[in-house]
């Protein structure tokens, strides 16, 4: 293959590159975007068909204008592509005060102007007979929750991207690069490119590409579908007893007609080569035994599984922007389980940080606050 130059060349395509992807087409830059798997898959952080797209944040306030920027543009999307991206389920949240998420989700809700509703446990209970919610719960109600639909957003992202223009291939390992007086050499298995910069976007597998210590561990975390009766239920979240700081168990009705939930885990570390989609001892009966105090509707039997990971960085925030040591190679990893929700405005912000746009309020994402390379 001869070698070809490109402006900008996005290393990892899933719901991060290919929304990165979309922008720089967007504002007409030639742009080769190159993954090793097939996005949409089952190999990284976006495995299944859903992702729940709430309008609160447990990471804080600040997260609210980018909260706001990435419905804006997931809208813009949908309409460009004609195709159904989020659905408007609204979303309960359970917990009692002192939970560290919950106590986070409510305060992001009340600095912000998003709708929402306080409950008391008795009133929760009669808007939401199907959970199970004690007297001394609150329950949080957001009507404008969504759900994101995986497949359909991903796709959308890859399509627009090329309609204006990008170059989208997978199957393709990139094996590393060269930086040289006027840009940067990829490397692949079948060739190699040139480009002025390129964007990493491989989610947990960063550091394993770029040979970096960025302080983040990889989680395993399992989702579980079931058969649920009747028509779809609010997307819901159960936050963990007061004192904890373990994220909430949470579900949602799926486009199957099926109920996804979850109970992730604190701590599961590994690998992200190592992720497999195998069940281990006790990851079912984990879920199941949740479902069955919460969600007594539910049958508890599960009709299919997914195994998927998250980047858990150790500040609590995203890692977007310029390499410490190269301003011809942009940064995009860190999901923290919220990544996907975000993927249309990370795009936007990690597009910016290719053109040199000045973005002072995502300076907390910076790498350079704890980036060393290693020896």
């Amino acid at each position: 293959m001869s070698e070809q130059h490109y402006d900008v060349i996005v290393i990892g395509l899933g719901p991060w590159g290919s929304s990165t992807a979309w922008h720089l087409a967007a504002r007409g830059k030639t742009v080769l975007g190159l993954d090793r798997f097939a996005p949409p898959h089952m190999h990284g952080s976006h495995g299944g068909a859903t992702r729940l797209a709430r309008q609160s944040s447990s990471a804080g306030a600040q997260y609210t204008p980018f909260t706001k920027r990435t419905f804006e543009l997931w809208d813009e999307l949908a309409a460009k592509t004609g195709t159904r991206l989020l659905e408007r389920s609204g979303t309960v949240f359970v917990g009692e005060p002192g939970s560290m998420w919950f106590d986070k989700t409510v305060a992001s809700l009340g600095s912000s102007d998003f709708e929402y509703d306080v409950l008391d446990g008795k009133t929760a209970r009669e808007r939401f007979p199907w959970a199970r919610i004690a007297d001394e719960e609150v329950a949080v109600w957001e009507p404008n929750g969504t759900v994101a639909l995986v497949h359909a957003a991903i796709e959308a992202l890859q399509s627009e991207a090329r309609r204006l223009g990008a170059t989208l291939r997978t199957g393709e390992s990139v094996l590393g690069w060269d930086e040289t007086a006027s840009g940067i050499v990829v490397n692949t298995e079948r060739g190699k490119y040139t480009a002025d910069k390129i964007v990493v976007t491989v989610g947990a597998r960063a550091n394993h590409l770029m040979q970096l210590e960025l302080p983040y561990k990889v989680d395993r975390q399992v989702l579980a579908n079931f058969r649920q009766v009747g028509p779809p239920k609010p997307a819901i979240y159960f936050a963990k007893p007061p004192g904890s700081d373990e994220a909430p168990s949470y579900g949602c009705s799926e486009p199957s007609g099926e109920w996804k939930f979850s109970v992730p885990g604190k701590g599961n570390w590994i690998d992200p080569e190592d992720l497999s989609q195998d069940l281990r001892p006790g990851d079912l009966e984990r879920i199941q035994d949740v479902l069955r105090d919460r969600l007594p509707e539910i049958d508890p039997n599960p009709v299919s599984t997914t195994v998927c990971m998250w980047s858990e960085v150790e500040d609590g925030h995203w890692v977007i922007g310029e390499h410490p040591e190269s301003s011809k190679v942009v940064i995009g990893t860190g999901d923290m389980g919220r990544g996907f929700r975000y993927a249309a405005a990370v795009g936007e912000m990690l597009a910016d940080h290719v053109d040199g746009v000045s973005r002072p309020e995502t300076s907390l994402f910076l790498p350079s606050r704890f980036v060393t390379a290693k020896a």
